[in-house]
């Protein structure tokens, strides 16, 4: 039977088709900084007052208080966060968001974008964890 025919074949047997209207109701924290520095602190990483005693400063343009993420538009922050061992991040505490779907909403990416929560994990099979396998080690933030 061609490709044509069972498409043809499958349309015939789908009886109706489900209209799915998408109505996201955000998650709003009562107090979002609160929320991402537990966040943030569950996802191994640590708040810290300078960036002192890091390897690298990166940039944030906003975080994310559901999970502590911070999103990073630059494939130059990108390498930076790859091949140094620990890295602290600077965020502007008003520009946190509640969740990961207002996030999308106001994320711009140019080259390259990532969320960061904390240091790079990673575990095989056997469950074993090794810690800056593809990334930092160590992460802090600063809150401005």
């Amino acid at each position: 039977m061609s490709r044509d025919k069972i498409l043809k074949s499958v349309k015939k047997s789908i009886s109706f088709r489900v209209e799915k209207n998408v109505n996201y109701s955000f998650t709003k924290f009562d107090n979002k900084l609160e929320k991402f520095i537990e966040n943030f602190k569950l996802a191994g990483g640590e708040t810290v007052e300078s960036p002192e005693g890091f390897d690298v400063v990166l940039n944030a343009q906003f975080g994310v208080a559901e999970n502590g993420a911070c999103f990073i538009n630059s494939v130059k922050e990108r390498k930076l966060y790859t091949f140094y061992s620990s890295i602290v991040i600077k965020l502007d505490k008003n520009r946190i968001v509640n969740t990961m779907e207002e996030a999308m909403q106001i994320a711009k990416i140019d080259d390259f974008a990532m969320f960061l929560c904390g240091p790079s994990k990673t575990a095989d099979i056997e469950q074993s964890l090794v810690i800056g396998a593809h990334g930092a080690k160590r992460v802090g933030i600063v809150l401005e």
